[in-house]
């Protein structure tokens, strides 16, 4: 090889070189963007975890206020009934002690 002919090589080389340099910094910057990007994901799902975890919580909240309602309905219930025994016995009482109330319909 003439003397040219190894500097032009030379030149070559450093020119393939730049190149190579100039796509390890592409690629290198490619995967920091990757990486941020992977960062970004992974707080959104922690994130979304936290916002699922507190659903449950209320999910768990309402449906034990549900529970306790269904009990105090049930009781109210149980004491309407009573109630409404009691009238009616006192009703009878009442019918016993004053009469049925008939032929007392009058017209004003």
């Amino acid at each position: 090889m003439t003397e040219e002919k190894l500097i032009g090589a030379a030149h070559h080389m450093a020119e393939a070189r730049e190149r190579v340099i100039k796509e390890m910094q592409s690629i290198a910057e490619m995967f920091a963007s990757y990486s941020e990007r992977l960062r970004t994901f992974q707080e959104f799902l922690e994130w979304r975890d936290a916002l699922v975890l507190a659903r449950v919580e209320l999910s768990d909240h309402v449906k034990t206020l549900l529970d306790r309602l269904v009990d105090v309905l049930r009781e109210n219930t149980v004491m309407l009934n009573e109630n409404s025994e009691r009238l009616e016995q006192f009703m009878v009482k009442m019918e016993d002690y004053l009469g049925s109330g008939a032929g007392l319909e009058h017209e004003n």
